[in-house]
Parts: C-alpha cells; structure tokens; sequence
C-alpha cells in the first residue's frame, strides 16, 4: 500500500477513535454527601476535594480520552436520603462507581445496596469500623475504604498515650451513632489489650443543644482524659460550654482541632489536649505542601482531614479507572484491589483483604495554643 494511503488511514481510524470517545461523553462517578443540614461544612469539604481531584485528571488529558465527571448528591448524613439517592443513581446505569457517603451510619446503608447492584463503593472519610470488618473478605466485594477505621486509629493513639502514662483513666462521651459508639467500642477495644478499660462512657444525641448536665457527671469522676467524639455543630457547641464550665480534664480521640473555635484555642484553654487523625495540613511534605497549595488557591481556605481523604480518595478511583483500560465495574473492582497509589503523606497505599488502605496515623497535640504534629503511626 503506497505511503499516503496508509497515512490516510492512519489519521482517519485515529479521527475514528476521538469522534467514539467524544460520543461516549464524561465518565461519571456519583457521590453521596450532606450538603445541607448539621455536617453541611465536612460535606463542602469532601466535594472540594473530589473536585480538585478531577479538575487534575482533566487538565491532564482524562481518563481513556474522557473527562471525569462527579454528579454530587445530598444525604444530609441520613441512610433514609442516601438509599434514596443512591438507588437512582444505580437506577440510572450512567454512573461507574459511588464515592464516599462521608456518615458512617450512610455508608453502612449503601453497602447492600452497591452490592446487589455490583458496583464499586469507595468510602472517603466514614470511619466505623464495622464498614471493613463487612468488606472484602467480610463478605461485600464491591465497598473499599481508603481513611482508617475507628480501631485502628484508636489503638494508634492509646499506644501512644500509654507509653506516656495516660491511658489508665479516660473517660468517653461521643455522638449516639455509629461514629460515636465505633469510637467507644475502639477505645475500648485498644485499652483492653492493654489490660485497661474507659472509665465511663456517655452518650449524646446530635442536634444537642446543652451539654452541662453530662459535662458535670464526667467532672464529677475526675478522669485523667476526656475523648470526645463530636463533629461540626455539635463540636463547636460542645467546645463553647466545655470552655464556659471552665473544663479541667484534657480532651483526647478524634478531637477536631481544626475546627476549635479559634478564641478558645489562642487562650491557652485546651493545652495538652492530644487527638488522633488521618490527617494534618502542616505535614511536610513536598506533596502535602503542592496539595495545600492547590486547594486553597482554588477554594479560599486550606484543607482539612475530610478535604483531604476525599481528594485522595477520588485520585486512587480515578486511577483504577485508568488501569481498569473501561469503564465496566467489575473491570474497576479488581484494578481497585490491585492499587498501589503514592499518598501525599508518603505512605504507598494498598487495600489489605478487608479492602481497607493502612495510611499513616497523625498524633497531634495543642501545646501554647497552637496545634503540632507530635507523630506518626501507621494504622
């Protein structure tokens, strides 16, 4: 065949291919997260992180020739709202894998439902324990869970608070749901293989507006820590009264340090408080630093462990996609449990037979009313 034929043919199948990739459209990914009601913050959050995300993979060229499209849904952290949504995206067929869900208790109610559909659920940021403990070999094929469980970064921080000579008197008051009872039962979990146990445990119902009457009984005992498990609104309520009682007990767990009102924190107040979390903004890193870069030019405030998780998060589905060469679900299941990705914090990231990733834990401390990185520990 003479030389211009075969160039002409070369350019009219490679003409082929854009033109069957332009008609197939964006990839496009549904996520499940409250963007409206008493998470509302952590769900902006968790959207600005995706999109960063995709706004990355665009600009470098899509994924098999196609833009990456998240469709962002609201469950305002209710398993009622999410099942509803979710159902249709599944409904729908447009959408080749769910992300996130961001509520533990909303995760745990998609799961059944990504499983009898055969599609995959990747979980940014819910934390029950329970979601990995039913995934992968647990029985539900189809959910991966990137940021820790509660058990695991709880035995992360009692194994650092015990070397210290505090993990013999913590008291625990947490939300009444799933978040909050896998944070007792993680605590509870860590101490005892430590031939240790909470000191009390007390729960709230989210939305509470007074804090004083459980505050006072968990004074009362005189506990060497408090661990809190409190999010959003609550935590800023909870903050506010804990500081107007004058507190007197260090606070400890999943202690939202970046959500302290900021007078309370530049007083000196919460010292010595010690929190655990997947993730700080002042980790230094070359990649951490880009990433904090990026998403506060793009969104006029620096990230937090929920923006974080779900920018991770949606760059691992991303690049299961990618290795999954199509769009087909049980394609982007096996290329998920073959991920080997670089996080930002160092680690390299690998699902474990429960589809759950092991990335570093970050113990941090408020010391002269700032907060710093006091250490690491894997998950």
């Amino acid at each position: 065949m003479p030389k211009i034929y075969r160039l002409f043919f070369a350019l009219l199948i490679a003409a082929t291919v854009q033109v069957t990739a332009a008609q197939q459209g964006a990839i496009v990914i549904g996520s499940s997260i409250p963007m409206t009601g008493g998470v509302s913050t952590f769900g902006q959050h968790s959207r600005w992180g995706s999109e960063l995300a995709m706004a990355e993979a665009n600009a470098a060229g899509g994924v098999l020739g196609r833009k990456i499209e998240i469709d962002f849904q609201d469950n305002r952290c209710n398993p009622a709202e999410a099942v509803k949504s979710v159902t249709q995206m599944i409904a729908d067929k447009k959408y080749v894998a769910i992300l996130d869900g961001l509520c533990s208790s909303v995760a745990m109610a998609i799961m059944p439902l990504v499983e009898r559909a055969e599609i995959p659920f990747v979980v940014a940021n819910a934390s029950a324990t329970a979601i990995a403990e039913k995934s992968g070999v647990g029985g539900n094929k189809w959910t991966f869970k990137v940021n820790p469980t509660d058990a695991s970064m709880l035995d992360a921080l009692v194994s650092w608070l015990d070397k210290e000579g505090k993990a013999g008197n913590i008291a625990f008051l947490g939300e009444d749901t799933d978040f909050g009872r896998a944070g007792s039962a993680g605590l509870e979990g860590a101490l005892k293989k430590r031939n240790q146990k909470l000191a009390g445990v007390d729960f709230y119902q989210k939305g509470t507006a007074d804090f004083s009457t459980v505050f006072a009984k968990i004074k009362s005992k005189k506990p060497g820590l408090l661990a809190l498990y409190a999010i959003d609104a609550d935590f800023q309520n909870a903050m506010r009264q804990w500081y107007g009682m004058g507190g007197g007990v260090p606070l400890t767990g999943r202690v939202l340090v970046d959500q302290v009102p900021k007078e309370i924190m530049a007083s000196g107040f919460l010292d010595g408080t010690t929190s655990v979390q997947p993730y700080d903004p002042s980790i230094d890193t070359p990649a951490n630093k880009a990433f904090v870069e990026a998403f506060t030019k793009r969104n006029g405030t620096a990230p937090i462990l929920v923006s974080f998780e779900a920018y991770e998060t949606t760059k691992i589905l991303i690049d299961a996609i990618r290795r999954a060469g199509n769009t087909n679900p049980v394609s982007i299941r096996d290329a998920l449990a073959k991920t080997k990705f670089p996080s930002i914090l160092g680690t390299t990231l690998e699902f474990d037979q429960n589809n759950l990733i092991h990335n570093n834990a970050v113990i941090l401390g408020i010391r002269g009313g700032k907060v710093v990185v006091l250490g690491f520990s894997k998950t």
